[in-house]
C-alpha cells in the first residue's frame, strides 16, 4: 500500500469518525439555534456542524442566488466547473436571507442524514 493510499484510508476513517460525532450533536435545539440566528454567533456544537458541511466538494454544493439586490432569493447547486452556471436546487424562492440560509442548513442536514444511512 503507498502512501496516497494510507491518507485517503486515514481520511475516510477520521471522516467517519468525525460524521459520527457530528451525527450526535444534531439536535432539535440546535436546528431551532440555527433558524432564530443563520448567520449569528453559534454555539461551538452548531459551529463545528456548520464547519463539517462546509468542507465538502464544490460539486453539489449549495450556494444562494438572487434576482436582486433584496431578493428573492433561490438555493443552486454549484457545479464547480467554471464557466458552468449553478443549478436550482428547487422552485422555492425565499424573502429573507435568514429564511434562504436555514433552508440550505436544512438541506444540508437531509443530505448528510441521507449519507449515513
Amino acid at each position: 500500500m503507498n502512501i496516497e493510499n494510507r491518507d485517503l484510508l486515514c481520511y475516510a476513517r477520521f471522516d467517519q469518525r468525525l460524521a459520527g460525532q457530528i451525527a450526535r450533536s444534531i439536535t432539535p435545539a440546535l436546528i431551532e439555534e440555527h433558524r432564530l440566528a443563520p448567520l449569528g454567533a453559534h454555539s461551538d456544537a452548531l459551529a463545528r456542524v456548520l464547519n463539517y458541511f462546509r468542507r465538502g466538494p464544490v460539486p453539489g454544493k449549495y450556494g444562494i442566488a438572487t434576482a436582486g439586490p433584496f431578493g428573492p432569493y433561490r438555493i443552486v447547486r454549484l457545479t464547480g466547473q467554471r464557466g458552468r452556471r449553478p443549478q436550482p436546487a428547487d422552485d422555492t424562492l425565499y424573502d429573507s436571507m435568514d429564511a434562504v440560509y436555514h433552508a440550505v442548513f436544512l438541506k444540508r442536514l437531509a443530505d448528510f442524514n441521507a449519507a449515513a444511512r
